[in-house]
């Protein structure tokens, strides 16, 4: 069906999640309908769906944008995906499951750190680097030097006569 392998494992990925997050609804459903904990599984990987999603269509598209055409910049693209998506979604849990003490926050701090720290290694400007310095001194070599700008004609014949005598 398709002959790219990336989206191949995108394939196979996306139709395990639906066959075993289905599976684990029909376990939570029969066992223990009065919690539904299969939905815990079904926002957490489904966010890595969407996250191996949203990475295959930055590399896959056409634009030429620096964010589709730079890898640096797309990972971090893909990296602030994942992050609010997992923020929001464990903003929802401590809501949901321990109102009374919030917590979620201290992830988003600790991981919303080294998201900062990858994109000012992405996006800051460079300076541009000094050239490197020709040497001063000129190594004797046993091979004749290539006649330069620097060399008069008149050096360049003379070399020329005494390699045809």
């Amino acid at each position: 069906m398709f002959k790219d392998l990336s989206m191949r494992i995108f394939l196979g990925h996306l139709v395990a999640f639906v066959v075993i997050t289905a599976g684990l609804a029909a376990v939570n459903l029969w066992l223990t309908p009065q919690t539904l904990w299969f939905i815990w599984v079904l926002m957490g990987w489904g966010i890595a769906v969407a996250t191996h999603d949203v990475a295959l269509l930055l590399r896959k598209t056409r634009r030429r944008d620096r964010i589709f055409i730079d890898r640096k910049a797309r990972a971090f693209a893909v990296h602030l995906f994942a992050y609010v998506a997992v923020v929001l979604l464990l903003f929802f849990v401590n809501l949901t499951v321990t109102p009374q003490v919030s917590w979620f926050y201290w992830v988003a701090l600790g991981w919303g750190a080294g998201l900062i720290a990858q994109g000012l290694c992405v996006f800051r400007k460079r300076r541009p680097r000094p050239e490197p310095q020709p040497p001063t001194k000129q190594l004797e070599t046993k091979a004749e030097p290539r006649p330069g700008p620097q060399q008069s004609k008149r050096a360049q014949r003379r070399r020329n006569k005494k390699r045809s005598s």
